[in-house]
């Protein structure tokens, strides 16, 4: 659910507005005045909710009365399965589209107060150090001893531990962050994610309706920017060191003293596990878990997950001695003689 902390409550709605606003289709007219205020992932049910989905891929090993109390948007093809789990259906061709559509209507990022840089409603400890400019919204909390930089932008509701560090030009949205962080100038952090739903050549922006939580001790990079969940948290563990221009999607998940070099990027959902490490200009797929204490080479890209303890490298990334040898190979097949240089 949604944090009243960042987030305003617009509804509810009717399942009959949701089908007008999303161009859906209520499969039992009966319905039709039952109202929402919710919504949630497949993953995390709750009654009342709506969700979306693509497919009936993830029915198959459904228990009965998996969707007990849910409104579910999904394709006409695979309505009659989420109605013999519980569900209360509305059918679209392009499901995750007719739910962003929706968003808007029951949710909103709660903004600034355009009458005040610090809002009377934040709690800021009286040590705490605030330079010029500096923008705190309603319901903030800063910790003993934070030091914020120019023009630093503290989106309403979040928290900053004690102790730590905001330099210039850093702007939080919907973020916790914990004791004796050092946030670089111009790191982003807790603007929504790259979700991005099609039907029929229209493209539509998902709201994301997670949060952004940061352990202690985390250092972020100058100019990087860590996404918001969809739902749930994007998530940096303890002790974590991220450098400048990195990028870390929505609901990733970083784990305690994980290392991540320049210009490395983490797609959706990403895992790195505790001690991982990731090496320069490295990218990472969507879902994709690298393991504890797993290193990635540098220019890498790894499109599957990487186990406890390995090192891989290339692009795609495999482990690092089958790298290696595919690396000798093409040099001696690029000799006019066909042989292998000594110096490999």
């Amino acid at each position: 659910m949604a944090d009243p902390r960042f987030y305003n409550r617009l509804g509810p709605l009717t399942l009959q507005e949701i089908a007008a606003l999303s161009g859906a289709a209520i499969s039992d007219s009966a319905t039709a005045a039952r109202t929402i205020d919710r919504v949630a992932s497949l993953g995390d049910l709750q009654p009342g909710a709506l969700c979306y989905a693509d497919s009936g891929k993830l029915f198959k090993d459904a228990p009965d009365g998996a969707l007990d109390g849910v409104a579910i948007l999904c394709p006409a093809e695979v309505a009659e399965q989420a109605r013999a789990l519980g569900g209360t259906v509305l059918t679209h061709a392009a499901p995750r589209y007719a739910f962003s559509r929706i968003l808007p209507s029951l949710f909103a990022v709660r903004g600034f107060d355009p009458g005040c840089f610090i809002h009377p409603d934040a709690r800021i400890d009286p040590s705490a150090r605030l330079a010029a400019g500096v923008v705190v919204g309603a319901g903030a909390e800063l910790g003993a001893g934070c030091d914020i930089g120019p023009h630093s932008v503290i989106g309403p509701g979040c928290r900053i531990g004690a102790g730590t560090r905001l330099a210039a030009r850093v702007s939080l949205l919907c973020t916790d962050i914990g004791e004796n962080c050092n946030i670089l100038a111009g790191a982003v952090i807790g603007e929504d994610g790259f979700g991005v739903a099609m039907s029929a050549g229209r493209n539509s922006d998902i709201l994301h309706l997670g949060s952004v939580v940061i352990g202690h001790n985390v250092t972020i990079g100058a100019n990087t920017a860590i996404d918001r969940g969809l739902f749930g948290e994007t998530r940096i563990g303890n002790g974590t060191k991220i450098d400048n221009l990195c990028h870390i999607a929505h609901n990733c998940r970083l784990g305690s003293n994980v290392i991540m070099a320049g210009y490395s990027g983490l797609a959706g959902s990403a895992v790195l596990e505790d001690n991982a490490v990731l090496a320069g200009r490295v990218g990472i797929y969507d879902h994709v878990r690298i393991g504890k204490g797993a290193q990635v080479g540098a220019n890498s890209a790894a499109a599957r997950d990487v186990p406890d303890g390995e090192t891989w490298a290339g692009n795609p990334a495999q482990p690092l001695r089958q790298h290696m040898r595919e690396l000798a190979t093409v040099r001696r097949l690029a000799r006019p003689d066909g042989k292998t240089s000594r110096k490999g």
